[in-house]
């Protein structure tokens, strides 16, 4: 049994729509160039990766098969480092676990936005996948559902389902309210996907800019309302009234 210092304690991330577009935008814009510009393997969709790795393993590829290992092995860091940084002893020594992760991917984009184009493709996958693990496994809610930020599949399916669930056999505002959010959050992806296309090629690593700009204007709003969640009571001005 897991003492309470052993167990992941849950603590406050931002749920809103507007974090969770600019973090879908970012997750499939990150997708897009590792892919196109980095050996095409994926930085986020893992299950991309593992269905490379088994066609390439059957066809005896094996020099593009092992590709595929790097960044399914840095996810799974990711998301250890993720939990271990809930536990009750590590908050002690960092306090907003999801602003820290957000940070710094903001961080390892921007670096690895300045790297030589003679920097080897692995290990910028890898510091990629890594940080985007430990961003993914921080935000996981969006209004009262969970969601990916990262990946795309589950939320396209919580949007059918509850698109379906909203107009049949009745109408369901709260059912539709959550379709329109996943559906947001898809197209998003879809948006991120189609601006890295465009951008990576003619602005080669310098394109992480792009994604790391956007992590910042999530990181700020997601800054101003946990300060706000947290001031004090006597900050508040009486009223006149």
């Amino acid at each position: 049994m897991l003492t309470p210092q052993q167990s992941p304690v849950q603590v406050y991330s931002d749920s809103s729509i507007e974090v969770a577009a600019l973090l879908t935008l970012s997750g499939g814009f990150l997708d897009v160039f590792t892919y196109m510009g980095h050996g095409h393997v994926f930085a986020n969709s893992m299950t991309g990766n593992v269905v490379f790795l088994g066609m390439y393993a059957a066809s005896g590829d094996w020099h593009q098969a092992l590709r595929h290992i790097p960044p399914i092995v840095a996810f799974l860091i990711g998301v250890f480092i993720a939990y271990r940084m809930h536990l009750p002893r590590v908050l002690k020594y960092l306090p907003k676990p999801a602003l820290t992760c957000l940070g710094l991917e903001i961080i390892v984009l921007t670096c690895c936005s300045f790297l030589s184009k003679s920097f080897p493709d692995i290990p910028l996958v890898l510091a990629i996948s890594l940080v985007a693990a430990m961003q993914n496994s921080s935000f996981t809610r969006l209004e009262g559902w969970t969601y990916n930020s990262v990946m795309t599949t589950g939320n396209l399916r919580r949007f059918a389902e509850a698109f379906f669930r909203g107009t049949m056999p009745a109408y369901d505002p709260v059912a539709l309210r959550e379709a329109r959010l996943f559906g947001l959050v898809c197209v998003c992806f879809l948006a991120g996907a189609v601006l890295a296309a465009l951008t990576t090629v003619p602005l080669q690593d310098h394109a992480l800019l792009i994604p790391a700009v956007i992590l910042f204007v999530a990181f700020i709003i997601c800054w101003r309302r946990q300060k706000a969640r947290f001031l004090p009571l006597n900050f508040y001005p009486k009223s006149t009234v």
